[in-house]
């Protein structure tokens, strides 16, 4: 059985919420970030910095086609503002969580996307400075994780790798056309060598809905 990792950043994690009870997906996190509008936006809209909630969660092929004809039809999520999701193929998992899943009837999902998730991991406080450059470089947006000083083994994970306290992490979705400018123009500035100690990687998305053009 293939299996995704589904990512759904949206407002609202009540919707996020219901997502999980009507797929009933077993293995989720729902996790908070903070949206990349530019501040000059945010003041003129009178509005505070975006919050964001992101939902992880591992979905078989399957059960990909029904989910997002609901985030795009049903959810709205397609709608500018309301969030964005995509999944990523993962290359292998534990039997535990295929069994997890009952087999249904149903065309699986083959759609390939033309998009990459970047991810860029700096010393806090950079994050800003990332995004600027990502979207000089033509990156719409992004979502900021950061991860917490818990210290001992209760540092934050992503991907299975540790996060050590003090780190800014910076998902971006963006155009394969775009992928590489952005990513060199990031290392260049904000690369292991300077005050940020930034690290980049891509993973390609084979679904996505959300992003407006």
């Amino acid at each position: 059985m293939n299996m995704k990792m589904l990512f759904i950043i949206h407002d609202e994690e009540n919707k996020l919420k219901r997502i999980v009870n009507k797929f009933h997906l077993p293995f989720n996190i729902i996790m908070h970030g903070d949206g990349t509008a530019s501040q000059g936006i945010l003041d003129f809209f009178d509005l505070a910095k975006t919050k964001k909630n992101i939902l992880v969660s591992i979905i078989p092929d399957y059960i990909a086609k029904e989910l997002w004809d609901y985030l795009k039809d049903v959810n709205k999520i397609k709608e500018i503002g309301k969030g964005i999701s995509f999944t990523i193929p993962l290359s292998s998992s534990s039997k535990y969580v295929s069994d997890a899943f009952k087999k249904r009837e149903g065309e699986p999902m083959k759609e390939k996307s033309d998009y990459h998730l970047i991810i860029t991991i700096t010393n806090e406080g950079n994050a800003d400075k990332v995004m600027n450059i990502a979207k000089k470089n033509g990156a719409n947006g992004g979502t900021l994780l950061k991860g917490r000083g818990m210290g001992g083994k209760s540092n934050f994970k992503f991907f299975n790798m540790t996060i050590e306290p003090e780190k800014d992490v910076l998902l971006i979705v963006c155009h394969k056309d775009v992928k590489n400018k952005i990513m060199e123009a990031i290392l260049d500035k904000e690369g292991i060598n300077t005050d940020a100690k930034g690290m980049c990687m891509s993973l390609p998305i084979d679904n996505i809905a959300g992003l407006v053009e």
